[in-house]
């Protein structure tokens, strides 16, 4: 097979050199700059899929993928919720539904005291949301009745509630009054004595402040009135049942996905993420200046072999070729060793757990996404492309062929 020759003189000029020069040390310091560059993308780009797959997961698993709440007003009869419910049941990916109360609320333990945020579902929301799973209950027994109550595990802990595996504990609820005028000398709160199960672990905000209990128990100190609808769907079609209950119910009601109602916290993450990777190109951008300087020096080391060259027929576009080829050979090891890297040493973690999430045995959240990866590779072959063109015009331009 005959070997391309403006390849194969690039070629030579990158692998031929047998003594340690400056022009080859700093050949071989942009293939190593391009190469961690690269393989850093594709790690840090595989963590914050896998923080941002965590992030999801623990502010989507409690709260549902559609929510429904009245456009005024905190509470809502139930009876109004009855034909959302009915209509959203026949829906396809829909696949259960809850009525909750959310509301404020002080509990107390003896003398310790704390505000908490209510949270009183139907029995539905136990499946739905898998509050009653290993994962997710580390402490004590499911709820399974009225009158039970389970709490996140930093407010548990903060109370003073740990031994919950063997006998229940009780907490005195304070749930404040609806009614608009208080009567002087009457309490502002309803005091009831409530028995916690267990505790559960989310996330920040459900462990530091949610009491989670039965709807039937708190109906009656909210005038039989609740906050909303939680229906849980699959991923697929969290937006196209959105899209079909705003339509159909277009008016009285605010109707959201879980990832619009935490969407400053995903927000936050991709910003993060984008701000990462910015960086990491632009270091990738310090390594072209290597390759720059690589190629302007292969060529003042090279020029009076130019002559001889152009006797031998070689024209100045074979020659920019020549060069164009050698920048583009250093950018293809530095990159796809780089990738290739990154991608195996991913591979491993997601394997063999290499990393731990520090104060805990679980692995560092990763996830590998291989479209990322190639779109990664044709934005840092862009940049190469584009810094080898620049310095190999300027240096034809620089160095016309003798007439």
């Amino acid at each position: 097979m005959k070997l391309n020759p403006v390849f194969f003189i690039a070629k030579r000029l990158l692998l031929s050199r047998q003594k340690k020069t400056a022009v080859s040390v700093i050949s071989w310091i942009a293939v190593l700059g391009m190469l961690v560059s690269s393989a850093a993308m594709v790690i840090l780009l595989s963590a914050f899929n896998g923080i941002e797959g965590m992030i999801e997961g623990l502010y989507t698993e409690f709260d549902q993928e559609i929510i429904v709440r009245p456009s005024s007003g905190k509470k809502i009869p139930t009876e109004a919720l009855t034909e959302i419910i009915a209509f959203s049941t026949q829906i396809d990916g829909v696949s259960g539904t809850s009525m909750f109360i959310q509301d404020r609320v002080m509990i107390r333990k003896k003398k310790k005291w704390s505000n908490a945020e209510l949270w009183a579902v139907e029995p539905s929301f136990c499946q739905m949301s898998g509050i009653n799973k290993p994962n997710h209950l580390v402490n004590g027994k499911p709820l399974d009745g009225a009158g039970k109550s389970l709490i996140g595990v930093a407010l548990a802990n903060k109370l003073g509630l740990h031994s919950m595996d063997f006998n229940p504990e009780t907490v005195v609820l304070y749930i404040p009054r609806q009614d608009r005028k208080i009567r002087i000398g009457k309490s502002p709160f309803f005091q009831e004595v409530l028995s916690v199960a267990g505790a559960v672990d989310y996330n920040k905000e459900v462990n530091e402040q949610v009491l989670v209990t039965d709807l039937t128990f708190a109906q009656g100190y909210f005038n039989n009135e609740v906050s909303g609808l939680l229906i849980a769907t699959t991923e697929a079609r969290r937006n196209t049942i959105k899209d079909l209950l705003s339509e159909r119910f277009p008016k009285g009601y605010i109707i959201e996905t879980n990832l619009e109602k935490n969407a400053l916290i995903f927000k936050t993450s991709r910003s993060e993420k984008l701000i990462v990777i910015i960086i990491l190109v632009f270091i990738f951008i310090l390594s072209l200046f290597n390759l720059s300087a690589s190629l302007t020096m292969t060529f003042l080391e090279k020029k009076p072999q130019f002559t001889t060259m152009y006797s031998l027929g070689m024209s100045s576009k074979d020659l920019n070729r020549v060069f164009l080829t050698l920048g583009m050979i250093i950018v293809a090891l530095g990159v796809v060793i780089g990738l290739s890297l990154g991608a195996v040493l991913v591979g491993m973690h997601e394997r063999f757990h290499l990393i731990t999430i520090p104060g805990t045995l679980k692995a560092f959240p990763s996830e590998f996404d291989a479209l990322q990866v190639f779109m990664l590779m044709i934005l840092l072959f862009t940049l190469g492309f584009l810094a080898t063109r620049l310095t190999t015009s300027f240096l034809m331009n620089s160095d016309r062929k003798p007439k």
